[in-house]
């Protein structure tokens, strides 16, 4: 069965005094004229007369893009003589030439049976311009340069699922997108010309767009801007679609995506856990480190020999036939050509991940694996400095204290804004007979309206993420600001989480930056950590190694695993600091206990390989091909991340909140990013 796309443009022109090419069959069947149809039912089952066939086949052999047509895919499907009419009908419309005249043409599309008519036609143009048929006819007809008739093209029930099966559907988006039309033909918006009419008879709603400029010399179509205009349509065609694919924690997001993110963090938790042997992937390693000694210059992939570039472009395709690493690639794939499947059929071809310039990173990555063994690095454990989202618990776990008064105050009424927050902490227990959500929010909302810093931070971390409501980003944001203004750490952790990630907000590091360090101030040892990241990854306003390495401490000393994995590893192995094996053992060690599994393998690994360290390049090749697995599993995944990042600004900080926390800031002796 033929698949195709969910939208289709074609955009053929017709030639000043262009020849008529229009043949005997298409003028029988594109005008209706003497054609006695018979009934509905008796069309369906007959099958396609050998004129018919003998049509359809001349046409898709004179005009080889109609085989992209839905029409073709019904008669391809089902070859009757409703389907074959449909087609060769199509076509006729499609190559306008086949009319003789541009004036019969415009006539045609107006008046036809199907079109939907606005006053006695259904021509349509730019909002508050009155169209008279023969007027237009009469534009069309004597204008000297060429003229593009598009036929936009969906499926009968895309059409109807999602709105356009009626012609005010079609004329807002058509006015809506009618500069990106002329932008994509090279027209200025001012001397852009045309005319549509919606046809919605047939199997597949349709529109006809006569388009072209009022200076004959400037139109200038091309492919890409063809593809530039199918992609724009669809986009706002399928925009709910595609919003369940774009984005990313919403109530209505795409399954595929949704599935491939979770399949591909357990992939690369997978490559983590376990092991990789590959002697082939090792034996190149070793014949590209050699080779690289004795070369100057550069040694970055776009600098090397083209002997050299084909040994990491091996090394690139020797690791992708791993399964783990091969399922996630096809993951990759599978995520792109959902998207382009909404406006085109034609996929690009999947190439191997060596030659994918999505992954151009990966290259350099072996190139640098090669150098660590020339330099006689031991550097295996970054294969498992993959890590989650910065931990943030729901409340204060340090001390195992409740926020709220251990006895009920005197004076407690049922109003008062301690007794809301317990209550409503109790309705939101899943595992309690009284759960209810909806109620549980009313009575937070009560609570936080008393200035309670802990009911405005559970409410903002619901409607936030969106869970067990409907997420509401913005109502989140002000809950979550009230709670900060009050210096609560757990709001300004998730603030700074949320504008580090830039999903759900603008990124603004500067801003994520300021909160975690209002948090770490307070001696909030996940804030510690996250601000340590910040630095040691160069995003900090002044990053600063030292500054990392004591925040490191500090949120190792409070306990977060993540900082005592991190800080363990450094000192273990002196990277970015004086070695210390003994307390680096016992930091991995800490974390371990707290179940961390990349600590588990960095003191595996350590004490695998300690005997053989500086033994010779073989071990560095083995030690190589198992960082690399990792590397490139963590650059596939960061690409799910990318093309999954919001488009929109909704939650934006304004100007007045950046003054406020820029006056807090300075009370802190802190500087603003």
């Amino acid at each position: 069965m033929i698949v195709m796309a969910r939208i289709i443009l074609k955009s053929p022109y017709l030639k000043p005094n262009a020849k008529t090419h229009a043949a005997n069959y298409v003028g029988y069947i594109a005008t209706r004229e003497g054609v006695e149809r018979p009934k509905a039912d008796n069309r369906q089952i007959l099958t396609a007369t050998k004129f018919q066939k003998q049509t359809v086949a001349q046409l898709v052999k004179q005009y080889p893009d109609t085989a992209e047509f839905y029409e073709y895919e019904d008669y391809k499907n089902k070859p009757n003589r409703e389907n074959a009419d449909e087609f060769i009908l199509r076509v006729a419309e499609t190559h306008a030439e086949l009319f003789g005249t541009r004036e019969k043409y415009v006539d045609y599309i107006a008046t036809r049976p199907g079109a939907v008519r606005i006053a006695d036609h259904g021509l349509f143009s730019d909002a508050g311009k009155v169209v008279v048929l023969e007027q237009a006819a009469d534009e069309v007809s004597g204008h000297t340069g060429n003229v593009w008739t598009h036929i936009i093209s969906l499926r009968r029930e895309d059409a109807e699922r999602l709105g356009y099966d009626n012609v005010g559907a079609w004329q807002e988006l058509l006015r809506s997108q009618r500069n990106t039309v002329a932008r994509n033909m090279k027209i200025h918006p001012n001397n852009f010309r045309w005319y549509a009419a919606f046809h919605n008879k047939d199997h597949h709603p349709h529109v006809h767009l006569i388009a072209y400029s009022a200076d004959p010399a400037e139109p200038w179509l091309t492919e890409d801007g063809i593809m530039n205009i199918k992609s724009s349509l669809a986009r706002q065609i399928f925009k709910n679609d595609l919003e369940q694919t774009y984005h990313r924690q919403t109530e209505h997001r795409d399954t595929l995506r949704q599935d491939s993110r979770v399949i591909a963090a357990e992939i690369i938790r997978q490559i983590n856990a376990g092991g990789y042997d590959n002697l082939m992937v090792e034996d190149l390693l070793t014949k590209l480190a050699d080779r690289l000694k004795n070369l100057s210059g550069k040694k970055v992939y776009g600098y090397l020999p083209p002997d050299v570039k084909s040994t990491v472009d091996r090394i690139v395709d020797e690791l992708a036939k791993d399964e783990r690493l091969g399922k996630l690639y096809d993951l990759w794939y599978e995520q792109r050509f959902d998207v382009l499947r909404t406006y085109t059929d034609a996929m690009p071809e999947k190439v191997p991940l060596s030659q994918n310039d999505e992954f151009k990173p990966i290259r350099n990555t072996v190139i640098q694996e090669a150098q660590n063994i020339i330099l006689d690095r031991l550097t295996f454990e970054d294969a498992t400095d993959e890590e989650p989202e910065i931990y943030i618990p729901d409340e204060p776990v340090s001390d195992g204290a409740d926020p709220l008064p251990v006895d009920d105050p005197p004076d407690e009424k049922p109003e008062n804004k301690f007794v809301l927050y317990r209550r409503a902490k109790e309705l939101l227990d899943e595992d309690s007979a009284e759960y209810d959500p909806q109620e549980a929010i009313r009575l937070l909302i009560k609570s936080a309206q008393q200035d309670y810093e802990w009911a405005q931070y559970r409410l903002g971390k619901i409607f936030l993420n969106g869970d067990p409501v409907a997420q509401d980003v913005d109502y989140g944001l002000k809950w979550l600001w009230e709670a900060e203004a009050q210096n609560n750490q757990y709001a300004q952790i998730l603030l700074g989480r949320t504008y580090l990630k830039g999903e759900l907000v603008e990124q603004d590091v500067g801003m994520a930056e300021s909160m975690f360090e209002f948090a770490a101030d307070q001696g909030n040892a996940d804030a510690q950590y996250a601000l340590a990241k910040l630095h040691l990854g160069g995003l900090a306003e002044q990053s600063d190694l030292t500054k990392a390495i004591e925040l490191l401490d500090a949120s190792a000393n409070g306990g977060n695993e993540w900082a005592q994995y991190q800080l363990g590893k450094m000192l273990l192995y002196g990277k970015e600091t004086e070695l210390d094996i003994e307390r680096g053992l016992d930091l991995l060690n800490e974390a371990s206990r707290q179940g961390n599994i990349y600590a588990d393998r960095v003191i595996e690994n350590y004490y695998k390989y300690r005997d053989r360290y500086h033994s010779n390049m073989k071990v560095g090749a083995a030690l190589g091909s198992l960082r690399l697995l990792g590397h490139l599993a963590r650059i596939i995944k960061n690409r799910f991340d990318e093309e999954a990042r919001r488009d929109g600004n909704d939650g934006l900080i304004d100007r007045k909140l950046r003054r406020q926390i820029e006056d807090k800031k300075q009370a802190h002796g802190l500087r603003m990013g």
